[in-house]
């Protein structure tokens, strides 16, 4: 059992008053997943860090390809894919685990009056975790390296809360929508396999060509990517973008919540 159904705008408003009941469920699901390892939650650090090595070592190793011009090599090449991989495997894990969120959840759907907005709003804090523990690393780094600490770093907490409404966004709409279409838990996966290669991960914004500009324009990833190296290395941005993909973000949560709150009834005799 559910509790009734609020009005659908009142979805992006609501989860603001029940943060405070998604940290327990979140805390309980970070610890359960590192429950026995060896490293525990360091493993949100070896993780990334083993791809950012590994691309690195590909695109500037084998392919030598430069940073949009600019004498950026070795770690700083290296920092820079970071930081944006830090972002995108943030949002693209919300993602895959959103397709099937409300039924890994059956007996809360079933058999509790339970806010269901709330279990979006926990996954994103399970993820979140993992994203300030490498912001910190990131942090480290470009000190020990001699690149900071600089005044701009005071306004990472925009790109985590960007990328946070970002997530939340996804999270309800495909944990709403995968609960009717199964195959969306197969489909994500695939879609942002190849989204990595249209998002500026690998490369800067303003290192695209034409064509691949127009794609980004419309990647909901490029803003909170390019906003985050503004940040941490003063790389150019693109106000005009920002500005648009902000706007457009405040839209997708509110039409996501509405569209979970459209379909929850549902979800009882789906799960």
């Amino acid at each position: 059992m559910t509790a009734a159904p609020a009005h659908p705008l009142q979805a992006t408003t609501r989860w603001w008053r029940h943060l405070p009941l998604a940290w327990p469920l979140a805390k309980r699901d970070v610890l359960a997943r590192y429950r026995g390892s060896v490293v525990g939650v360091l493993w949100a650090l070896v993780a990334p860090l083993g791809m950012v090595a590994v691309y690195a070592l590909v695109f500037q190793g084998v392919f030598k390809a430069p940073w949009a011009g600019q004498a950026v090599g070795g770690l700083g090449y290296a920092l820079r894919l970071f930081a944006g991989l830090m972002i995108f495997t943030a949002v693209a894990e919300v993602a895959s685990r959103a397709t099937r969120l409300i039924q890994d959840h059956a007996n809360l759907v079933k058999r509790v009056v339970f806010p269901l907005e709330l279990l979006g709003i926990s996954l994103v804090l399970q993820v979140a975790v993992h994203v300030v523990l490498q912001a910190l690393m990131l942090a480290g780094l470009l000190v020990a390296t001699g690149e900071g600490p600089h005044w701009r770093w005071l306004a990472w907490p925009a790109v985590l809360a960007w990328t946070l409404v970002l997530q939340v966004s996804l999270a309800w709409m495909l944990a709403a929508v995968g609960v009717y279409v199964r195959d969306l838990q197969h489909l994500v996966p695939v879609v942002f396999s190849g989204l990595l290669f249209l998002s500026p991960v690998l490369y800067p914004s303003k290192a695209a060509p034409a064509v691949l500009k127009s794609v980004l324009a419309f990647n909901p990833l490029s803003a909170p990517i390019d906003l985050a190296r503004f940040i941490w290395f003063g790389d150019e941005l693109n106000t005009a973008l920002l500005a648009a993909q902000g706007l457009a973000l405040l839209v997708a949560v509110a039409c996501a919540g509405a569209v979970f709150q459209r379909l929850r009834p549902g979800f009882a005799d789906l799960v």
